[in-house]
């Protein structure tokens, strides 16, 4: 995180809910090009300490991959913001597309769903469940008055989340805004999105970004 990219946040504060995705994998070969968590912990506190609201912070531990080492890094993650006062989580489950698959089989990784598998089991996601369950008993042993929000993009199968959109009822009351009639009936949605419909896509590069993570949705030449 740039100092420029600081300073424009904290010119269009009112305006801004950051989500900021950790995984606890960066260097490592799922996600080689990120920043360690150490790292990106450290960029994230940065925006908090130059006057940014903590409370519209989303610490995206996303994805997460349903293996008892892997269920153990994204607890570590949450718990590791936890304790530094971070109050909003948002969670979801890795999804095998065919060509992530291929590129875990090209690197030596095990299938998580198996050789054709694309979503958690209903064991897997008890699994996901069990461990922010064990998070929120290790926030309120902290004893913080800050409201705990853990929420689910597209995951309807975990119970210990709240399944909202990236863009919500929620952020729209942090914000002061209010949603016109319109809103759940504009746009695309790609199926258990409960995103609001009206957002707009600002991106216009499109293809994969440089931290070359093995489980990236997008499909290119090289896959």
């Amino acid at each position: 995180i740039s100092q420029s990219f600081i300073d424009s946040v904290l010119k269009h504060m009112e305006k801004l809910i950051i989500h900021a995705t950790i995984t606890g994998y960066g260097h490592t070969i799922l996600e080689p090009n990120v920043p360690t968590l150490v790292d990106e912990s450290t960029m994230v506190t940065k925006i908090v300490e130059s006057g940014f609201p903590i409370e519209r912070i989303v610490i995206r531990v996303d994805p997460i991959i349903p293996t008892d080492k892997g269920i153990k890094t994204a607890y570590h993650v949450i718990t590791s913001f936890m304790k530094m006062g971070f109050c909003r989580y948002r969670v979801s489950v890795i999804d095998m597309y065919p060509h992530c698959r291929a590129r875990f089989k090209k690197c030596g990784l095990p299938l998580v769903y198996g050789e054709n598998g694309f979503s958690p089991s209903k064991t897997q996601l008890i699994q996901v469940d069990d461990m922010l369950k064990k998070a929120k008993v290790f926030w309120n042993a902290l004893d913080n008055k800050k409201l705990l929000r853990i929420e689910s993009c597209a995951e309807k199968g975990l119970r210990e989340a709240i399944a909202c959109g990236c863009i919500s009822d929620y952020d729209f009351e942090l914000l002061g805004l209010k949603k016109d009639a319109e809103s759940n009936t504009m746009g695309y949605q790609r199926k258990g999105c409960m995103c609001y419909a009206g957002k707009t896509e600002l991106l216009s590069h499109k293809t994969k970004c440089s931290n070359g993570c093995l489980y990236c949705y997008w499909k290119d030449r090289t896959d």
